[in-house]
């Protein structure tokens, strides 16, 4: 029978366009908060426009001539390039200047302007212009200078220069409470900028043409030098391919290496041996029941002999006495086993002490050997770093001394030829209406940019929330499909959810959303094969850290499938295991460290539970080393002798983030379920542990979104409402099976046989 897997065509229920009822429940969320916001800044806004005075604006328009005939090196070091756009927005910045506002400001004579004077009159004003000690020490230029810096400050406030897209031209514009004077100073900027640029020109291109010509000569010096000493290093080395005498340098480094890690690993296999022996020196019989001489065939022949004997004296002695011949005989024959087991216990010690020093001495050479490789590969990089660093200076002295051979070639043929860099195209004159300020429309501006802002702040604040909170992050973000949803439910903070939760009538939603799940889980594995055994069979359930609640998703996804399938729930976290607690199983019941380990048999390892229908493994007694155990052989066949006994084996596993026990588990398992706890644990925290699965080279069946709020007034509650579809209200709900889950069940185990 085959079945599609109804989860491949979820892209045709996807919505498309913004979710706006979403965005529109963010904003009553936040309706105060944009209210009282939007309102203060509002009511700031109308304060400030009040108070503020009518102010003129006048604009010169600026030409940049760059179409100039014969600019070349020096015009080309000087404006980096007249015929680029960057060029004019540089000018722009220039036209900005201090140093250039200073010029205006001492031509036009504005510190004894009327309009700066009240400025500097309120700059200066306050608790510390009244009194008298404070400023008595400044000297005359320290004042003056002062005096400067705040009318510049001033000037700079008022002026604004722009350039007008795909043309020559600026607009340099002031404002001024005076008409006339707005318009004096635009025109006095440009004039000032063109005085100024015109200067600094002349100066720049004698400077450059005496710098490049003496640059020129060091640089012609520093190159020969350079290449000398590449071609010298070259010979002294006999150097031809320092790629390759490289390469083979590190091939004999690694080889050396690799070698010398197998025999230090054979060292501590012997060294092992060898320290139980020494231990035991002079001890023939404890030296005996170690394991290395134990399974020597000659000692277990020794003691099958000394076992006969020992047999033959006993029941001897019960007929004869101590002196009979034939006791003395069988005495005789049982001392001389014991002596021969005491020589061949010493002769294996002997060996086993050989066998170390052996070892020893291969461990010792092969270091030198791997000393001597890593000299020699260290001998070999730092000729080729020399090498490089030779190469590498003397490209770089041949292109300086090429670009500056022919900035002095260009510099010689442009010499004598200037021109404007600007010219005043348009000239400001005196404006008869203000510009500034329209209170009307800075006040409509100002309502409307208050609720956007406010507005805004309220999405930031919503979706900057750093949890897994919808199936859209689940898809988006961490890649994986939505297996299900458990709704949060109330419970004594700090305790765990009841173990019987999923029975409880009282816990209907909650039931009903690990029903759902169950459903998810049997249909995306439904009809799917691989080799004899069904995918999804053994299903490890894991989470990123602590507190997710991956084990009660375990424990309640074993409830459910419990009942249309025979279930088996291991709890593979060895470090904190909660399952057998959780279950009233005694802790000294064995469990599944005994299992591997093979302390005990596996049908006492399994407790069945009564009222859930299912059985339960627990993790059995604590052990120093939980990777031990799970990495060896064993645990794998463990898993695969009990997948063969029942339709689902779900493993509880530690947090991936915490330990790398789950990364273990999961090459075991057919399928991992990640639990993730609803808008509490970091989406980057969850996606490292989902890629550190991915990379291990788990199936990851999806993604399980615990915790979830599902009232009414949640943000989200849409997403999620609905599980009291059909619920009764007082009704107590029965243990039943939907009939949809119980039809697929029977064909999937129809599949299965």
């Amino acid at each position: 029978m085959n079945k599609k897997n109804p989860f491949e065509g979820e892209d045709l229920v996807d919505e498309s366009g913004p979710d706006l009822r979403r965005y529109w429940q963010a904003i009553l969320s936040r309706k105060w908060m944009i209210a009282g916001l939007t309102a203060a800044i509002t009511a700031v806004a109308f304060l400030v426009v009040a108070g503020m005075p009518s102010r003129y604006q006048a604009t010169a328009t600026l030409m940049f001539e760059l179409d100039q005939g014969n600019l070349v090196s020096v015009e080309e070091l000087y404006d980096m390039g007249t015929q680029r756009r960057e060029y004019i927005l540089t000018q722009t910045e220039l036209l900005q200047s201090r140093d250039l506002a200073e010029r205006v400001i001492r031509k036009l004579d504005l510190l004894n302007h009327e309009e700066f004077d009240p400025t500097l009159r309120e700059a200066s004003g306050g608790l510390l212009g009244w009194l008298p000690f404070v400023g008595n020490n400044q000297s005359a230029d320290s004042v003056a200078r002062s005096r400067m810096e705040q009318v510049t400050s001033a000037f700079l406030k008022r002026l604004s220069v722009s350039a007008k897209r795909n043309t020559h031209l600026v607009d340099i514009t002031f404002t001024a409470r005076s008409p006339e004077l707005a318009a004096d100073v635009a025109n006095a900027i440009g004039a000032e900028y063109i005085a100024s640029q015109s200067e600094a020109r002349a100066q720049f291109t004698n400077r450059a043409s005496s710098w490049l010509n003496e640059r020129l000569d060091t640089l012609r010096v520093k190159l020969e030098q350079s290449e000398a000493e590449l071609l010298a290093f070259r010979e002294q080395e006999d150097l031809v391919d320092m790629s390759g005498v490289l390469s083979l340098a590190e091939q004999d480094l690694n080889e050396a290496t690799t070698q010398l890690q197998e025999m230090r690993r054979e060292l501590r296999q012997v060294g092992s041996i060898h320290e139980q022996v020494q231990a035991l020196e002079g001890n023939e019989l404890a030296l005996a029941n170690l394991p290395e001489v134990l399974n020597n065939p000659m000692i277990q022949e020794i003691k099958r002999n000394e076992a006969q004997a020992s047999r033959n004296v006993a029941e001897l002695s019960r007929r004869y006495g101590p002196k009979h011949p034939m006791m003395i005989a069988a005495n005789n024959e049982l001392t001389m086993v014991r002596d021969q087991l005491r020589s061949e216990v010493r002769n294996l010690a002997d060996a086993i002490d050989s066998r170390y020093q052996t070892a020893q001495a291969r461990v010792r050479a092969q270091e030198q050997e791997v000393a001597r490789a890593k000299e020699n590969y260290q001998q070999v990089s730092r000729k080729a770093v020399r090498h490089g660093e030779l190469q590498q200076q003397a490209q770089i002295n041949r292109q300086l001394f090429n670009t500056f051979l022919t900035r002095v070639n260009e510099t010689r043929e442009a010499s004598g030829f200037d021109i404007a860099p600007a010219r005043l195209a348009d000239p400001a004159i005196a404006p008869t209406q203000p510009s500034e300020p329209n209170k009307r429309v800075i006040l409509s501006a100002v309502l409307a940019l208050a609720l956007m802002l406010s507005v805004g702040l309220a999405f930031v604040l919503d979706f900057l929330r750093v949890g897994v909170r919808n199936p859209e992050d689940v898809e988006v973000y961490l890649h994986q499909r939505l297996m299900g949803l458990l709704p949060d439910v109330q419970k004594v903070s700090g305790q765990r959810l009841d173990l019987r939760a999923f029975f409880d009538s009282d816990q209907y939603t909650f039931a009903e959303s690990v029903r759902t799940l169950r459903t998810g889980i049997v249909l995306s594995h439904f009809g799917v094969k691989e080799g004899k055994e069904a995918q999804g069979q053994v299903l490890a359930v894991t989470s990123s850290v602590p507190g997710e609640g991956k084990t009660t998703v375990a424990e309640n996804l074993a409830f459910a499938l419990g009942q249309v399938e025979k279930v088996l729930l291991v709890d593979a976290d060895l470090r904190k295991p909660v399952v057998g607690i959780d279950f009233g199983v005694d802790r000294e019941k064995p469990g599944l460290t005994d299992m591997i380990e093979g302390t005990a048999p596996i049908d006492d390892c399994i407790h069945h539970d009564e009222h859930g229908g299912i059985d339960v493994i627990p993790a059995g007694r604590l052990c120093d080393d939980p990777q031990k155990l799970l990495v060896s052989p064993r645990f794998d066949e463990m898993i695969k002798v009990l997948a063969r006994s029942y339709d689902r084996v779900i493993i509880d596993t530690p947090p991936v983030q915490a330990v790398s026990d789950a990364l273990i588990i999961a090459r075991s398992a057919n399928s991992v379920l990640f639990v993730v706890k609803h808008d509490d644990v970091n989406k980057r925290v969850v996606i490292k542990g989902l890629t550190r699965l991915q990379q291990s080279g788990a199936a990851v069946a999806g993604v399980v979104l615990n915790h979830v709020d599902t009232t009414k007034s949640a943000v989200y509650s849409e997403e999620y409402y609905g599980y009291d579809y059909g619920r009764e209200p007082g009704r107590k709900e029965e243990r039943q099976v939907p009939s949809v889950e119980l039809a697929e069940a029977s064909e999937s185990t129809e599949e299965k046989a």
